[in-house]
């Protein structure tokens, strides 16, 4: 190879008048490196993507120390040259080791590591129609199977462990665990189960696999059908193009294919060129074509030897930067003289198309492949084109040109009437800064106005009460009265358009330059490259989200017409995927502005639905509850219950004294999130039906407890003891809740005792009723019962009794030595059993 030397000079360093300094890859906090944020010596002019791309090229392991960048540059240079068969001292890998480090062009991930080759991707293809069509169902089935698949495997995985857990956990005997008719746990998950779908016949075999002690799930329940890779339909564009039924019956199938999935790729003709070994940067070479054909000589004979082709990119921007519309008969002109200038320069064979995501970085790229220009971002990429691009006008031109694109990044200078009526309501300096380092982190300005960067107390001064406040969420601006033009011209200053074209301080033929172009406009631009080259442009088109199934098939007809030999086509759904994510499904809350509305009596009353956001639900200053110790698995647990008016569980807290500081302090921070979600009204049986049966220690035997006697968790054991304290879940306690009742005396004869005073006040607080116990508690039961009365005329003998005159039964309170019960009553000299006619003399004493 013989080249004229551009870069570099006899007898010099190529990498003479650059300064390598240090720089932090992949995160901007130095005191937090990760395997990911490491250091790196780079020339210092170099943007902070440049140097994460070399770490990530090189793939070198900088763990404990830093990444030489200068040994990194030249190491690939020589590597570079031994493979292009130049000598490591010769004026071709001087100028490859400069040509890297001006990053006009960069190799492959596998050339930067040495490798031999990479491993490219299969693709899936098919020809003819009949294989297209059976791709095109492939790609259909294989999409919906795997997203039912996962959805449903997941459901009938949680559903079946529930089945076995709640058999497994179960402390009863063997035909109580395993019955759903004994065992409430079993049968709620039988009922879950069946509910979503899941067939008997698993449900059964769940149970009885439990029998067998296998909690485990059966395999198979995630199975998923292969989804095609990369797949791309090689076929001929007359039968695109054809009239009869078939012909449009596989364009309508294949369009909505496309527009669903964003593939097939398609493919007119049967070339297939290699994968791209070096990538050229078009815009480093705006103006200069002999700069051009002497990087494609360099880089075209390295591509060759690598058996790689050379992949231009950057189109769009170079054409922006010379000052040409890409939607022009100029345009596209030029586009076909600088492809046809590098075919002829290079060795190897030249493409377009999109840049691999590793490379992307280190380039100077505007635009990949051949997108037209554009500056939607506000990335370093997009201002240091924009710089480049208006590096011609005047000062005051460029400095309204990139406020107009990107915005001033601060409401400083702006001045608007909300704010100042903000600032008089007590908005403070430390206010703003929380604003304005929100603003600095790309956070728009509506999200930036927030509860907890203005302050509850100047919103409230501002007129909102705590419950507006609550609902307005990220729309505080809104809920201060400040109008949606106020808060986009707001936008506009602080984070700018995005957009040099719509900018009037500019000159038309640089408005014109950076316009949008249309899909037609860049299927011309394909079709002027594919002339130029003889191989395909690598054309990735890609559609708005409202792009419709027959916009894609107007697009596929056209690329047909139009004589290209490839295409991809994908539509956008970010407009869907914003909606999406800004929807609550608990709640049916759109992310809408709240609507105050009142009930209006015309001739009728109307009962009007309003949604309105979920309100706190206050805890009383002195309130009820209770504190439960017990040990589980040798650990001392304290729990701490507080209840609303109503006896409603409205507060935990959670004490553990033998946890390390940072168990205890997680628990304790779970127990206040669980407490905000009890007085904003999540249920208690949710909480419940999702801590139950939880594994993980410390668990084991539980003491203290007279309802649970063992857990299988910390969390298993509290919520079991708020299950049966305060929903009455006796399914969760692993003894009968009654023998612990002070007043349940008796099976037998509960009803027919009164909890007395003295038990009353074991049962409430001293402290919390301030020592009126017992005297103002009433408690409410059932009378001892009494003996029946006599016939209404008596026996006439003496001694008989009347029934106004007959003594009630006296219980002694002991227990009947023969049956247990607590009915001995006193008569004369004995004690008589009313339970099981036991007597027997009356102790003495």
């Amino acid at each position: 190879m013989t080249i004229q030397r551009r870069l570099t000079k006899e007898g010099a360093d190529p990498l003479a008048g650059l300064e390598f300094a240090e720089h932090l890859a992949g995160n901007a906090d130095p005191d937090a490196l990760t395997p990911h944020a490491v250091k790196i010596s780079a020339p210092a002019g170099w943007p902070d993507s440049a140097v994460t791309a070399l770490g990530l090229l090189t793939g070198a392991d900088v763990s404990g120390g830093m990444l030489d960048g200068r040994k990194a540059l030249e190491s690939t240079a020589a590597s570079l040259a031994a493979l292009a068969g130049v000598k490591p001292d010769s004026i071709e890998t001087a100028e490859l080791l400069a040509s890297l480090a001006a990053r006009e062009a960069c190799p492959a991930p596998h050339l930067w590591r040495g490798e031999a080759e990479a491993d490219m991707p299969l693709e899936t293809l098919a020809s003819g129609p009949f294989e297209a069509g059976a791709l095109i169902s492939m790609i259909n089935t294989a999409a919906m199977a795997g997203a039912a698949s996962d959805v449903g495997a997941r459901i009938v995985h949680d559903r079946l462990e529930a089945v076995a857990l709640a058999c497994i956990n179960c402390d009863g005997s063997e035909g109580e665990c395993f019955d759903p008719r004994h065992n409430r746990a079993l049968a709620r998950s039988v009922r879950a189960a069946r509910r979503d779908g899941v067939p008997d016949a698993m449900i059964e075999r769940a149970i009885a696999r439990a029998r067998q002690g296998i909690d485990t799930i059966e395999d198979g329940a995630g199975f998923v059908p292969d989804m095609p890779v990369n797949p791309v339909i090689e076929i001929g564009a007359n039968l695109l193009t054809d009239t009869d039924q078939g012909a449009r019956a596989f364009l309508r199938d294949l369009a909505a294919t496309i527009w669903t999935h964003g593939q097939p790729a398609l493919r007119f003709d049967d070339a297939v060129l290699p994968e791209p070994a070096i990538v050229l940067d078009l815009s480093t070479f705006a103006g200069d074509d002999a700069a051009l054909e002497h990087a494609a000589t360099l880089w075209g004979l390295v591509a060759d030897k690598a058996e790689g082709s050379l992949l231009l990119a950057g189109l769009g921007a170079l054409l922006a930067l010379e000052g040409l519309a890409y939607d022009s008969d100029e345009g596209r002109a030029r586009a076909a003289e600088l492809a046809s200038l590098v075919r002829e320069a290079s060795a190897a064979p030249v493409i377009t198309g999109p840049v691999p995501a590793e490379i992307a970085g280190y380039l100077a790229l505007a635009t990949h492949g051949i997108d037209p220009a554009g500056i939607a971002s506000n990335s370093p990429a997009a201002r240091g084109f924009a710089q480049t691009l208006l590096a011609g006008l005047d000062a005051e031109t460029r400095k309204s040109a990139l406020a107009h694109a990107f915005g001033a990044g601060t409401l400083s200078g702006l001045n608007p009437g909300w704010l100042g009526a903000l600032k008089e309501a007590g908005l403070d300096a430390n206010a703003l800064a929380r604003i304005e380092t929100m603003i600095a982190d790309g956070a728009p300005v509506r999200h930036a106005f927030n509860r907890w960067t203005v302050g509850d107390e100047i919103a409230q001064r501002c007129g909102l009460s705590p419950e507006r406040l609550e609902q307005a969420g990220t729309r505080l601006l809104e809920a201060f009265g400040v109008s949606a033009l106020e808060i986009e011209a707001a936008e506009r200053w602080v984070h700018g358009t995005g957009e040099l074209h719509t900018c009037e301080a500019l000159p038309e033929a640089f408005r014109a330059a950076l316009a949008p172009v249309t899909p037609e406009a860049r299927l011309g631009m394909a079709a002027a490259l594919e002339s130029a080259l003889e191989a395909p442009a690598g054309l990735d088109l890609v559609l708005p989200g409202h792009a419709t199934i027959d916009d894609v098939s107007t697009l596929i007809l056209s690329a047909a017409r139009e004589g290209l030999k490839a295409i991809r086509i994908r539509r956008e759904g970010e407009a869907l995927y914003d909606l999406l994510a800004t929807i609550e499904f608990d709640s049916a809350d759109r992310g809408e502005r709240p609507v105050f509305t009142e009930e209006r009596i015309v001739e009728r009353v109307v009962e009007r639905p309003v949604e309105r956001a979920a309100s706190r639900r206050k805890l009383p200053d002195r309130r009820k509850g209770y504190i439960q110790k017990s040990t589980v698995g040798g650990h001392k647990v304290y729990l701490h219950t507080g209840e609303f008016e109503d006896g409603e569980l409205g507060e935990i807290f959670i004490d553990m004294h033998k946890e390390g500081a940072a168990f205890r302090s997680l628990m304790n921070n779970f127990a206040i999130s669980i407490s905000i979600g009890l007085q904003y009204g999540v249920p208690l049986e949710e909480y419940v039906d999702a801590y139950v049966f939880t594994r993980f220690e410390p668990a084991g035997p539980v003491e203290g407890n007279d309802s649970i006697k063992h857990a299988t968790s910390i969390l298993d054991y509290l919520f079991r003891e708020l299950g049966v304290s305060y929903l009455g879940r006796e399914d969760l306690a692993q003894t009968d809740a009654r023998k612990s009742d002070p007043g349940g005396i008796g099976n037998g004869v509960a009803s027919e005792k009164v909890i007395t005073g003295e038990e009353a006040s074991r049962l409430i607080s001293k402290g919390f009723s301030r020592g009126q116990l017992p005297d103002n508690v009433v408690m409410l039961g059932s009378q001892p019962r009494k003996t029946p009365p006599a016939p209404a005329t008596g026996s006439g003998r003496k001694g008989d009794a009347s029934p106004a005159t007959r003594p009630e039964p006296v219980y002694s309170g002991e227990p009947c030595p023969k049956c247990g019960h607590f009915t001995l009553v006193e008569a004369g000299t004995e004690l008589n059993c009313e339970a099981c006619d036991w007597s027997g003399a009356l102790p003495e004493g």
